[in-house]
């Protein structure tokens, strides 16, 4: 009887190239914290490198992370749920869906400020505003996937939907907005439950890009 095949683990200098990756977007996250302390960038430009920093390293200590564990490329976009069999039309319905959810959220929200006269303050446009274009660019294009790589694809099957959920929302609480929490804990909930259960991370991805990419024409129009 033949020996089961056994993946070979990926070549060395894959996983160099991701440390090194890592690493080097680590430092520069660091050093824009530096550099704004000193005063050498200002406010916005400090927010808005270290944003992407930061939301690089959420993709690169996945992949690094992994590889370490004994994965190859192949086997972690599988298990990240991202693989092209995943990306089917249904699951990218399931994300059209979510989407429709937290518009329906908002809306909610918005309703239940005018019929109570409760005002529940956001930050989004404050906090986003005077932004530079790449950056609105990337919070829709590029967010989205290392978002989701990191909090569904991730750390859902190792942590749990709840805690998974509860850290993205803490992630969002810099906008120091009660609104922006709880629609990111929604998000959380429901995105970790789809990916539970479709294992795959695209409508979540889907969902989350439309979410941004709407932030974004709010912001301008």
């Amino acid at each position: 009887m033949a020996a089961a095949a056994v993946s070979s683990p990926e070549k060395p200098i894959v996983k160099y190239m991701f440390y090194a990756a890592l690493s080097v977007s680590v430092i520069a996250l660091l050093m824009t914290y530096y550099m704004y302390a000193i005063g050498t960038v200002s406010l916005t430009d400090a927010n808005t490198y270290s944003t992407i920093y930061l939301e690089i390293s959420f993709f690169l200590v996945v992949f690094s992370y992994m590889l370490a564990r004994g994965n190859t490329l192949r086997s972690i976009v599988s298990q990240l749920g991202l693989s092209k069999g995943k990306a089917r039309g249904r699951f990218l319905l399931i994300g059209l869906l979510l989407f429709a959810a937290m518009f329906g959220l908002e809306v909610g929200i918005g309703l239940f400020s005018t019929y109570t006269h409760i005002t529940l303050p956001t930050n989004v446009m404050k906090v986003l505003g005077g932004m530079p274009m790449y950056f609105y660019v990337f919070s829709f294009l590029v967010v989205p996937f290392t978002e989701e790589t990191l909090f569904r694809g991730f750390l859902v099957p190792r942590i749990g939907i709840i805690p998974a959920a509860l850290l993205f929302a803490i992630l969002h609480s810099g906008y120091a907005s009660i609104s922006e929490f709880a629609a990111a804990l929604v998000f959380g909930l429901l995105a970790g439950y789809i990916f539970k259960k479709t294992k795959s991370l695209y409508p979540s991805v889907l969902a989350h890009a439309l979410v941004n990419l709407l932030t974004v024409a709010v912001l301008f129009f």
